[in-house]
């Protein structure tokens, strides 16, 4: 049955993006999540955002405050208690948790709010903490633990060091120069350096490591939300950059029921994901989107046949990808997969669609 509502989804994105629309939905399901998630990362469409039946304001391009113009669905996001108005607080109020249980919000929406306050570790690595990282490592990092304790640094800072220090990063880097043949001898002091913070760089460090040199700086702005939304976790799977709209008091509903992520067994079935579509020169980005399997006659491929189509020759009755841009999408036992990346992670699975 699940292959009955693939090929309708399919067909709809096909006729959304023929029609020009930028902004459709499809229903909320694990495998038209995945799917969806799919087509973002490959750069098909502009966002996936989870609502109700009607359209949620952060799901268009602009910063449109929530209003009964724009939601139709009734109180839709204007709970004064809602997720997202104790994230516009605590963000952009900098208020504390203590401060929104004082003012009568949930739990669950100051967890909510608690969680969405923080920066990621990628978004603390892209404003530069990780180079401040790297800096306190290089500088410190042949010190003992004796040296330190009399430096004055804490025990964080400690850890730290004792986790990420220049002996261990010493040892990967030569044994990188071991493999592209090169003696550490002939290396000056300098080029040692640029090794030593290219393998820092590529290790990465984890968010608590990045948070400490950031300080107050770990916390999210209204810059950040606007540029990188939030990251939701729904049905298992992870949806990144997720726009929000964070309540103003002003846009507040007293007699709203509900928030605009709040998943309950009462609302699920009406939820739907609703997908941005993109268009270069006036053209759609996805002008095609066909089924192989079909619920009569389920294609099946390995790994060594996926690769034949990747390359662009045929495995049985699927043909070779020979359009620029074409993406065969994959369900295997890890998932819904681009036919490339399930190449690279050697595994097979059902042929689901086609996408260009």
């Amino acid at each position: 049955m699940s292959l009955v509502n693939l090929s309708h989804v399919c067909s709809h994105l096909q006729n959304a993006s023929l029609a020009r629309l930028g902004l459709t939905s499809i229903p909320y399901t694990r495998l038209h999540l995945s799917l969806a998630l799919l087509l973002h990362k490959q750069g098909f469409i502009s966002h996936v955002k989870l609502g109700g039946a009607a359209p949620p304001a952060s799901a268009f391009p602009a910063s449109i405050p929530d209003n009964h113009r724009i939601t139709s669905a009734p109180h839709r996001d204007r709970d004064p208690y809602s997720h997202e108005a104790a994230l516009h607080e605590m963000v952009h109020s900098r208020k504390s948790a203590e401060d929104l249980q004082r003012e009568g919000f949930g739990r669950d929406s100051i967890d909510f709010a608690v969680e969405h306050s923080l920066l990621t570790a990628e978004q603390l690595a892209r404003d530069g903490w990780d180079t401040h990282a790297i800096n306190f490592i290089l500088e410190h990092g042949s010190k003992s633990t004796d040296q330190l304790t009399s430096e004055g640094f804490d025990t964080v800072a400690q850890t730290i060091l004792h986790t990420h220090n220049i002996p261990t990063a010493m040892l990967s880097v030569r044994a990188q120069l071991a493999r592209e043949s090169i003696a550490e001898e002939s290396l000056t002091p300098v080029q040692i350096e640029q090794r030593l913070r290219l393998h820092l760089r590529k290790t990465g460090f984890p968010r608590e490591v990045l948070a400490y040199f950031a300080g107050p700086a770990q916390h999210t702005t209204p810059r950040h939300l606007e540029q990188d939304g939030i990251t939701l976790q729904t049905m298992g799977l992870t949806i990144p950059s997720q726009p929000i709209t964070t309540l103003p008091p002003a846009y507040r509903d007293p007699e709203a029921y509900e928030s605009e992520h709040d998943i309950t067994r009462a609302n699920r079935a009406s939820r739907r994901l609703w997908l941005g579509l993109k268009y270069w020169d006036g053209m759609p980005v996805l002008s095609k989107a066909r089924m192989v399997s079909k619920p009569t006659k389920r294609i099946w491929l390995d790994s060594g046949d996926l690769g034949r189509v990747v390359r662009g020759g045929a495995a049985g009755e699927v043909r070779g990808l020979g359009r620029v841009g074409e993406v065969l999408v994959v369900s295997t036992d890890r998932g819904v997969l681009d036919a490339r990346e399930c190449v690279e992670r050697r595994v097979g699975g059902m042929a689901l669609c086609r996408i260009w």
